[in-house]
């Protein structure tokens, strides 16, 4: 390594993953922000330039594997109560409303409110023109923006996306019962390892249409012009085989009506899971079966203020922990991290080792707040609601008091 060409960034206290947390421990990094080295502070080379933090323990930056940008503004407090395909109905309303935000003012304010809560990168369902986060000044989060399919027929697909998957880019489809079946066929037949998000096993008016095709989700749909699918399926799941997308590559988000059965049968075709915490309580739905299925544990992702009263990823793992301690917190804070960036093929992130990129979730410490430093310890501070004041950085451009 050419010493000129490195720096030593030193916190306090460096927790790497869930399982590993150092003090006085610094990552070295190279001039792209690589981390090279992990060193104990004592052990530095004198000639190395070294940036100190003092006061602060640096974790990896949170990781929302799902978001939607669009509707920051919506009233989605007077929709509470009224059952999904209410919530639907209203949102669609709302969407036709002049009053409402434009998409790309929407995502701007759902993205800095992302990174006050200190979110590193957001995995997002581009479902209006502007709302892909594009237009933001480069900075943090970083965003993952997938293209989203609502094509009821096979009429309103947009063959030109398959070349963004041919291209290796990310597709993310609106949900089984506004996909045509053979879009979705074509979709995950050209993934060929691409990533393909979809909304599946949401809630129980999903598993009526699918199942008996009936049921107030299927009652709106025809009120709406759209017709019913011709066959049916006894489970979601069923229905993603069907289509091709019971296998690696495909990203379930929700989630939160699968039993065990169901998702054990997505961990065994390696199907990625993200779980919205904010808004499976904000629909009251039923608890989840994560933990009961025994597979691992969902990523976690935040879904849109239409369904949530905020974009906070700590906010989310707290819920997450709060509903299923069983799991215990340093798998929680694992799926915040290192579970996002797996699901999401985003190697860089997730971890704070050697070869990964050192964006980091920066955490003032104060003595009077100041959990007893282990990994165990700090997880379960976090997943409890410790919330001091954070923010997130990546070297070498954004760390404010490293000048």
């Amino acid at each position: 390594m050419i010493q000129d060409r490195l720096w030593a960034l030193l916190p306090d206290a460096l927790l790497q993953d869930s399982e590993s947390l150092q003090e006085r421990t610094a990552l070295v990094v190279d001039p792209t922000g690589q981390i090279q080295a992990v060193t104990a502070a004592a052990a530095l080379p004198a000639d190395l330039p070294v940036k100190e933090f003092p006061g602060e323990l640096w974790t990896a930056a949170p990781v929302m594997a799902h978001a939607h940008l669009e509707s920051f503004d919506a009233p989605s407090a007077d929709w509470r109560g009224v059952g999904f395909s209410g919530w639907v109905e209203q949102l669609l309303s709302w969407r036709m409303t002049a009053q409402r935000l434009d998409a790309a003012s929407s995502a701007a304010l759902s993205l800095a409110e992302l990174a006050r809560y200190g979110c590193g990168l957001v995995a997002t369902h581009v479902a209006e023109v502007g709302a892909d986060g594009q237009q933001q000044v480069p900075g943090l989060p970083q965003v993952l923006s997938m293209p989203e399919v609502f094509a009821p027929a096979d009429s309103d697909f947009d063959p030109q996306l398959l070349q963004q998957l041919a291209q290796g880019q990310a597709l993310s489809l609106h949900a089984p019962f506004s996909i045509a079946d053979d879009v979705a066929r074509k979709v995950f037949e050209a993934a060929q390892g691409s990533l393909v998000s979809i909304h599946l096993g949401e809630h129980q008016e999903e598993r009526q249409l699918l199942a008996h095709g009936s049921g107030p989700l299927a009652e709106l749909l025809q009120k709406r012009g759209r017709a019913l699918k011709s066959q049916q399926w006894a489970s979601p799941v069923d229905w993603l085989q069907h289509v091709g997308g019971l296998r690696a590559g495909t990203l379930v988000v929700h989630g939160g009506d699968l039993d065990a059965g169901e998702l054990q049968r997505l961990a065994a075709a390696k199907v990625g899971v993200v779980f919205c915490p904010g808004t499976h309580q904000y629909f009251e739905r039923p608890a989840a079966a994560f933990v009961e299925s025994g597979t691992p544990l969902p990523a976690l992702g935040c879904d849109s203020r239409a369904s949530n009263t905020r974009l906070d990823p700590l906010f989310e793992l707290a819920l997450a922990f709060n509903a299923m301690p069983s799991a215990g917190a340093q798998a929680w804070w694992h799926a915040l991290t290192t579970r996002g960036a797996e699901v999401l093929q985003q190697q860089d992130w997730g971890k704070l080792t050697v070869g990964k990129t050192a964006t980091v979730l920066r955490l003032q410490l104060a003595d009077s707040e100041t959990p007893q430093l282990t990994a165990q310890s700090v997880c379960t501070a976090l997943c409890e609601g410790w919330c001091p004041p954070r923010q997130v950085s990546a070297w070498p451009n954004r760390f404010e008091t490293a000048s």
